[in-house]
């Protein structure tokens, strides 16, 4: 059997030309769509911290609230109570009232 040899054409100047101008396009085109891509991470960042804030002021942390059982006198005075569906004796959670200490005054 013959060895056969297969010759490598060398590129001409031109097809170097072409070949690098196209790689100089789809690297132009991968750094757009990068920067694309950076705007859309920047503005998901942006939407989430607003659903954070929005969460922390709509629903206050677990201890800044206190249980209370719901009076009679809850009931007369937020008769939005009933149309919520909460009755007598219904635990609910409200948020924690500060508590001022009384001066002491001297006699």
């Amino acid at each position: 059997m013959a060895e056969e040899t297969v010759e490598q054409k060398q590129p001409t100047k031109e097809e170097v030309i072409a070949f690098l101008n196209e790689s100089i396009e789809i690297s132009k085109l991968r750094a757009e769509l990068q920067s694309y891509n950076a705007q859309i991470a920047i503005g998901r960042a942006d939407e989430l911290k607003a659903l954070m804030l929005i969460a922390q002021i709509t629903n206050p942390k677990p201890e800044d609230q206190e249980k209370h059982v719901v009076t009679e006198a809850d009931i007369a005075a937020n008769p939005e109570l009933v149309e919520a569906g909460i009755s007598v004796g219904d635990e609910v959670m409200i948020p924690k009232q500060e508590r001022k200490l009384k001066r002491e005054t001297a006699k």
